[in-house]
């Protein structure tokens, strides 16, 4: 799972021309900071970040549900 995490969010920046400047995935939460571009509110960022790895890891770990 932290595999495809890592590869969803360097594609999230890829496609909106951020860069992940560090990132670590632990058990139970992501430390990520991300050089933004000067028109990016941090709050679409996190939510863009959050909604698409959300969205895909529970389609690909359906037994993550009952953790939520």
């Amino acid at each position: 799972m932290k595999a495809r995490l890592e590869e969803l969010f360097e594609q999230c920046v890829d496609v909106n021309e951020w860069k992940i400047k560090k990132l670590n995935i632990q058990e139970d939460h992501v430390h990520l900071m991300i050089r933004l571009k000067p028109t990016d509110r941090v709050c679409d960022v996190v939510g863009k970040l959050k909604g698409v790895s959300s969205r895909i890891i529970r389609k690909k770990f359906p037994e993550l549900e009952k953790f939520l």
